[in-house]
């Protein structure tokens, strides 16, 4: 057993293989209360070898709270394409924090095995502004009795006007968000004719041969979630790529074809949102996953009534 670890080791070593890393940096390890510090995520990995889903930053890292989320830069340099953001955190609460390791995930080209990256925790110390010994310390003095100088029925109508605005922007919210769920109900085709004409037509546009390779992603996820809103009814368009995945899990569908177009879902968020750019082949593999997966739930939907018969 031994032997056959230090082989399985030694041929590791000895291939030619590289493998993602991914490296994590502060530009300071001390800092006072409220003062700002650059988190700086580094991400490395072979072209045209693994896909990469970046982590979704949340308001918050422990006690850190996020300041500003800097885009994410890309550049392609012997062979490697590397990521990086700057991240601006500062946190409020005093002592050792630590800035919590964030998940990166990663898979093959083919979809066969994913798995996870994670950021260093790093330890920062937050620290009160040093008192200054020479500074003479005063007298306690009374309390002094401040006098209300503002009126009750002031405040009653400062808490009238809050309320009038929280009803108002809840009335537009709902007025706006019922127009632009409708419209994209509004269509002659059915659901199925119309997500073909789209994929036809995005066909045409030849966006691939002008690089415009995140409108191409863009517009494809869109077609997709246009079909499934209007099949089900429901507005689907503001769905992120996991509760998308989610939504899926309710058809009668093969894992093998989840698998699949989430991976095709994932290569997308790769084009929008860390700039990669995909060979020809995974453009092709990608339009005809999303032209697979609308007309497998359109005949899964549509068989549904006749079962119950």
């Amino acid at each position: 057993m031994v032997i056959l670890i230090v082989a399985f080791l030694f041929s590791f070593q000895n291939s030619d293989a590289q493998l993602p890393t991914v490296k994590t940096s502060v530009d300071k390890n001390n800092i006072l209360i409220g003062q700002q510090i650059i988190y700086r995520v580094q991400f490395s990995m072979p072209d045209n070898t693994y896909r990469l889903a970046w982590f979704s930053m949340p308001d918050s890292l422990g006690s850190f709270n996020v300041i500003t989320r800097n885009k994410i830069d890309s550049s392609f340099s012997n062979g490697n394409l590397n990521f990086s953001q700057d991240i601006i955190l500062t946190s409020f609460d005093s002592g050792r924090q630590v800035i919590p390791p964030q998940a990166l995930s990663v898979s093959t080209l083919d979809g066969d095995s994913t798995f996870n990256l994670f950021t260093d925790s790093i330890a920062i110390n937050v620290t009160y502004s040093p008192t200054d010994s020479i500074i003479p310390f005063h007298d306690i003095k009374n309390i002094i009795e401040v006098k209300k100088s503002f009126p009750w029925w002031a405040w009653a109508l400062v808490a009238l006007g809050i309320i009038i605005l929280i009803i108002w922007i809840l009335f537009l919210f709902k007025f706006f968000k019922k127009k632009k769920d409708v419209k994209i109900f509004e269509s002659k085709l059915s659901p199925y004719d119309e997500a073909m004409q789209l994929l036809k037509d995005l066909e045409k546009e030849n966006l691939l041969q002008q690089n415009k390779f995140k409108e191409y992603y863009s517009r494809l996820s869109d077609i997709f979630k246009r079909y499934l809103s209007r099949k089900t009814n429901t507005y689907q368009l503001h769905l992120t790529t996991d509760e998308l995945l989610v939504e899926l899990k309710g058809f009668d569908l093969s894992k093998e074809q989840i698998s699949n177009f989430a991976a095709s879902l994932r290569m997308g968020n790769a084009v929008k949102f860390a700039q990669y750019i995909p060979p020809a082949y995974e453009n092709e593999k990608s339009f005809l996953q999303t032209k697979e997966m609308i007309t497998s739930i359109n005949n899964i939907v549509n068989k549904k009534p006749e079962d119950g018969i």
